[in-house]
């Protein structure tokens, strides 16, 4: 598969797996769930497509003591506030007061020269019914060159192997987020290898955390 492939998975999400789990699930406060008003949009290269599309990048906060399913969406916005275009939906895990970094592509994969900003709502918030079978440790940031370099290990905790999307997340020194680049990993069971990130320059803070994982 390759990495333009990869691209477009990534930001996908995981909404189709957790939609037979919705009914079982506890649901959270939407109020506890806070999107950042800082975002990035962007036109870039996405998956297989031949033209470039545009994506907003922003940040969601979790505020409960509880992990939480987030799956957010919208649409976009030009400067008189009109909409050219839709987004589709994301489905990321967030930890207990931590913060996650969203990727909303296009709904139609257009380039939307006219978009200046996305109109963005949370569609669902739960807590998981599982805990994740991977987590990240020992991770660390570094400054390079005048960019941000992550490092980190992906742990998996299952007996068997299986494939997980790592995600970096890099911000500008005002916490703007800058890129969101991502890798697929497959990690043996009951293991783990590290995983490292560059950011682009003038990012200053980043952090690794992880997408959909398939055993």
């Amino acid at each position: 598969m390759t990495r333009a492939a990869l691209f477009g998975l990534a930001l996908l999400g995981a909404v189709a797996a957790c939609r037979m789990a919705e009914d079982k699930s506890q649901h959270l406060d939407p109020a506890t769930i806070v999107l950042s008003e800082a975002q990035n949009v962007r036109t870039d290269a996405v998956g297989n497509v031949a033209s470039p599309a545009t994506f907003v990048l922003f940040d969601v906060d979790n505020r409960n003591d509880t992990e939480a399913l987030v799956t957010v969406g919208g649409e976009w916005r030009d400067a008189a506030g009109a909409s050219p275009g839709r987004l589709r939906k994301e489905t990321l895990r967030i930890p207990p007061r931590g913060r996650r970094t969203f990727a909303l592509l296009d709904d139609e994969l257009k380039a939307r020269p006219t978009a200046a900003r996305a109109d963005v709502r949370i569609f669902n918030a739960t807590v998981p019914l599982n805990g994740s079978p991977m987590r990240v440790v020992d991770g660390h940031v570094y400054e390079d060159q005048g960019r941000a370099v992550v490092a980190a290990y992906i742990v998996n905790d299952a007996p068997r192997g299986g494939r997980a999307i790592v995600f970096a997340g890099f911000h500008d020194a005002a916490g703007k987020p800058m890129m969101r680049p991502f890798e697929l990993f497959e990690i043996g069971g009951s293991t783990k290898r590290p995983a490292r990130f560059v950011g682009p320059p003038g990012s200053k803070t980043a952090y690794i955390f992880l997408g959909d994982i398939v055993y």
